[in-house]
């Protein structure tokens, strides 16, 4: 493991010794871990998204309870920070010290009812829930530089179904460093404290209570190419190291240290639209003896991106993936894959978003020998009514295709949301989520209704 990560450090080091490519810097939407493209029933992260899951991808998120509340707001309330490689944005107005730092303080408040909370087939348990989330960025710019710190907090409570009561912290300290003209620097090293909601992956929960887990995380995004060139050369390095804090009789064998290296080349075929060509590789070091996943897990992609009228944009890329375990009684999978985010504004105020990933993942158990092929597909609807009233509907599916054992899943999610601002500082909502599963195995079906009342401040 020690040579890989040493591997990394010189390839991002090498990057900035030299120099080559970009025309502007790209806001980070994937996690440190290799994962698929989120299901609908979770909210959206802003970015950079830290972390995440590191077994199941897709298929666990399809499952998971719905219950995070996210600090990406629709209207008013957002203003992400344009250009930014791995910092993160402010929301509001900021209180300003004289030192030259900003503080934007939010929180949102949510009161709903979930019918299902365990995702069980039978014996269903429906509770109301309040959910808290905290948040405030510090910004610090310095010489066209720009440093910030963020914390994010999700705090939720069940009325009748206390054991799966949760605290999630996000930590997230990051930079954003322009050297010269061609070549500049995204680093970001957090933690987190999380929790897998019961009946979200596929390990065996003899628990009431859901698996804890804390990681810290870090990444690092090197780029080169000066605003308009021809080229743009990319290098990225990560490293995520994820440990559960109980029911360890069945999370034991979950514990796992990741590290990503990737390289990607941008060539600039006309005005607005680029060639994409990416090598990325994920080892994945499970701490059990027990385990028989340790892997390393490489895609190669050839793909393009384009922002070609103020209507479209999006990227594709296609390739082959492959997975090779170090066990040698397992089986080596390898396929063609793709990964794709479509944009499309019809109207300057309706926006239509469509996702598409395959991914190659691991048991979320970490011991068992068989992977899961997960393939989601997910599109989404903003649309404002008004200067005060938006609206989002939103449908995904993720299909689970389980090799090693006779399992395959099916988890449809479907999504209406409306919100109106009151004002500048608050914003008030209610929607729906609905997520469903149909699998081939007895007693894994289940369907989950989560209705949310919610109010976002900013100041």
């Amino acid at each position: 493991m020690e040579t890989r990560s040493a591997i990394g450090l010189i390839l991002m080091l090498g990057i900035l010794g030299n120099a080559a490519a970009t025309e502007t810097a790209p806001t980070p939407a994937a996690p440190a871990s290799e994962v698929a493209v989120p299901s609908l029933n979770l909210p959206a992260t802003r970015a950079p998204v830290i972390g995440g899951d590191v077994s199941t991808g897709a298929a666990q998120r399809s499952a998971s309870a719905g219950y995070e509340l996210s600090g990406a707001g629709i209207g008013s309330a957002s203003t992400p920070e344009q250009g930014a490689i791995l910092t993160n944005a402010g929301r509001g107005k900021p209180i300003r010290f004289q030192n030259g730092i900003f503080v934007y303080p939010a929180a949102s408040l949510a009161v709903g009812h979930n019918d299902n909370v365990g995702g069980t087939d039978t014996n269903e348990t429906s509770s109301k829930i309040v959910i808290l989330r905290p948040e405030v960025v510090a910004e610090m710019k310095r010489s066209g530089d720009r440093y910030t710190l963020s914390y994010a907090g999700n705090f939720g409570r069940y009325t009748s179904s206390t054991d799966d009561n949760f605290r999630h912290h996000d930590i997230w300290l990051a930079g954003d460093n322009y050297f010269t003209t061609r070549a500049r620097l995204g680093w970001g090293v957090g933690y987190q404290w999380r929790s897998d909601a019961r009946g979200s992956t596929d390990r065996v929960n003899t628990s009431d209570s859901p698996d804890e887990w804390r990681a810290p995380v870090a990444r690092l995004i090197a780029i080169y190419g000066a605003t308009g060139a021809r080229g743009r050369l990319e290098l990225e390095s990560s490293w995520m190291q994820k440990r559960y804090t109980n029911n360890r009789i069945n999370t034991r064998t979950s514990d796992v240290d990741m590290h990503m290296v990737a390289g990607r080349f941008f060539f600039r075929v006309m005005p607005k639209t680029s060639m994409l060509f990416e090598a990325r590789n994920t080892w994945s070091d499970y701490i059990s003896p027990a385990s028989t996943s340790d892997n390393s897990y490489r895609k190669l992609l050839v793909g393009a991106t384009w922002d070609m009228t103020a209507k479209t944009t999006g990227v594709l890329k296609l390739g082959r993936a492959s997975k090779d375990y170090d066990a040698k009684n397992r089986r080596d999978p390898s396929g063609g894959t793709w990964e794709a985010g479509i944009s499309w504004a019809p109207l300057t105020y309706s926006v239509v978003n469509l996702q598409t990933a395959q991914d190659i993942a691991d048991s979320s158990s970490g011991a068992n020998n068989y992977y899961i092929d997960n393939r989601s597909y997910t599109v989404s609807w903003d649309h404002k009514w008004a200067s005060y009233v938006t609206s989002n509907v939103n449908a995904g599916v993720v299909r689970s295709e389980y090799n090693g054992i006779i399992r395959d899943d099916t988890t449809k999610n479907y999504g209406v949301g409306f919100y109106r601002e009151l004002g500048y500082n608050f914003r008030a909502g209610i929607n729906w989520n609905r997520t469903k599963r149909d699998s081939n195995v007895n007693g894994l079906d289940f369907k989950r209704d989560v209705f949310m009342l919610t109010l976002e401040a900013v100041l």
